[in-house]
């Protein structure tokens, strides 16, 4: 008997999990980093800003995921009104 090919969206659902450990890494870092800064610092405003970014791309991945884990158990995922992967800022 043939084996049957992997379906994408697992394939999918894998890579999401594999790129959102090391940047969930990167943010806890990044927030200690931030939590031993002092506010008057010149960089520390520069280095807020990128744990905004790092979080803000976690939520993409979340929600890349969410809608893949649903297609994958044959559950259709509907997309909520407003979701990271339209957000424009």
């Amino acid at each position: 008997m043939a084996e049957q090919p992997a379906n994408p969206l697992v394939n999918i659902r894998r890579s999401l999990h594999a790129l959102a450990q090391p940047l969930a890494a990167v943010t806890g870092m990044v927030d200690l980093l931030l939590m031993e800064m002092d506010e008057e610092d010149e960089l520390f405003a520069e280095i807020k800003l990128i744990s905004a970014q790092l979080e803000k791309m976690l939520g993409i991945i979340e929600e890349m995921r969410r809608y893949a884990r649903g297609a994958t158990m044959g559950q259709g995922v509907a997309a909520p009104a407003e979701t990271p992967l339209t957000e424009t800022t």
